[in-house]
């Protein structure tokens, strides 16, 4: 009878299979904390240590942009800066819950025309762990049946299905297990309002969200597509007490969005579990830049399924026509652009505005002229050039997050 060698440190194919398959994990979890997500990431987390009177946060940008890995990465740091201080507890069988931070929820398309508050509040109190409340009800038996017909009338808890009682659980969880921001993604189903959609129904709902955070303390910060912008300035209460801010992807027209975009292709090429050649891979950065229109979160999708595809396919190469199989066609490229210049257009500045503010703020006066100080300031920075970038410093030990401060150009051929 033959013994059977395994020679060590070279994996048969079994092992290899699931050794690849753990390094496709760890790729998966690797995040790139490049310019446009560092920026974002930074303003966040002073809203949510300190708002100073903003009741909530609007996060707009394309689809695809990185705003996954943003969640990600504050709800892993707020989990470890923040103390949650819980408070009133006394009326809670469990005297010392968990403390839980942030509360992370994807907000559902409805199932009818309008968002409904009730299930909202349901899947919020499952996440909090809180499936049961108390309810205390004192009924007078001579006015219950008036109380019943002037139920009939519709309203905005109605409209809304809202539900008080539901509400004030939700209220009470949060101050029992310390949140300290609430982040709702895919936020732009807050704005299913039903037939007849107006600002005024748009503005219910932000009212109910300023509401809510007045009650609670608790930061919302709302996440989404360019749909968000419609939920800006819908009257000047709403405007002075929200946030917005812009996760942009990076645009081919302006030199240091090319060079670091071409940053990050190289971070994330760097980290696949495949055998690459980086300088011939990296001579088509801009085919990489086509097929993902400047957005992290759809390069970094790609990646994955052509990864995903060479490991079944037993090939341990991650090879240019590999990656050309797995990109998304023209035609979705061409949407997604679309979608993208449309928000960024409605973004756009534009000096009539400026124009017109002045004219408001100067009411009444002969001279409505925007002033000449505000106007060469202006200039004066936007004429300023952007410092110069600083090399990157070797790194002494591995790490799932990598922020990019170089261009991939510096690659070597």
């Amino acid at each position: 009878m033959k013994d059977v060698v395994t020679v060590v440190g070279e994996p048969t194919g079994g092992n290899r299979s699931l050794e690849l398959t753990a390094k496709l994990t760890h790729f998966k979890e690797y995040a790139v904390s490049h310019p446009q997500l560092l920026q974002v990431d930074k303003v966040l987390m002073q809203a949510i240590q300190e708002p100073a009177g903003f009741a909530h946060v609007l996060i707009y940008g394309p689809s695809g942009v990185g705003k996954t890995t943003m969640i990600r990465q504050i709800s892993r740091r707020l989990s470890e800066i923040l103390p949650a201080v819980s408070s009133d507890r006394s009326s809670y069988r469990h005297a010392s819950p968990d403390p839980v931070p942030l509360l992370l929820l994807e907000t559902r398309p409805p199932d009818g025309g309008a968002f409904n508050r009730a299930d909202y509040y349901r899947t919020a109190l499952k996440l909090l762990g809180e499936p049961f409340y108390e309810r205390r009800l004192l009924v007078d038996i001579d006015t219950e049946q008036t109380i019943e017909k002037k139920g009939h009338r519709r309203s905005k808890a109605t409209q809304f299905n809202d539900s008080p009682e539901l509400r004030h659980a939700l209220e009470a969880a949060m101050a029992k297990r310390g949140v300290r921001a609430v982040i709702l993604d895919e936020a732009q189903h807050l704005m299913k309002v039903g037939s007849g959609a107006s600002g005024g129904k748009l503005l219910d709902q932000l009212d109910w969200i300023k509401s809510m955070t007045n009650v609670t303390g608790v930061l919302h910060i709302l996440i989404g597509t360019y749909e968000l912008l419609n939920f800006r300035n819908l009257s000047g209460q709403a405007s002075r007490r929200g946030l917005d801010l812009h996760f942009p992807r990076y645009l081919f027209q302006h030199e240091q969005d090319r060079q670091d975009f071409q940053g990050v292709l190289l971070a994330l090429l760097k980290q696949v579990p495949l055998a690459t050649d980086l300088p011939a891979l990296m001579q088509h950065w801009f085919y990489f830049y086509e097929r993902s229109i400047g957005c992290i979160g759809v390069l970094k999708d790609w990646l994955i399924r052509a990864v995903a595809a060479a490991i079944r396919d037993g090939s341990d190469t991650l090879t240019q026509g590999r990656l050309e199989e797995h990109a998304l066609s023209l035609s979705q490229c061409e949407r997604m652009a679309l979608d993208a210049i449309e928000g960024e257009q409605k973004l756009g500045y534009s000096e009539s505005r400026r124009d017109h503010l002045w004219r408001l703020l100067q009411s009444g006066m002969t001279s409505t002229t925007v002033p000449t100080s505000v106007v060469s300031t202006t200039v004066a920075v936007e004429d300023v050039s952007p410092p110069a970038k600083k090399p990157r410093k070797k790194r002494s030990a591995p790490s799932t997050t990598e922020s990019v401060t170089v261009s991939a150009e510096t690659v070597e051929t």
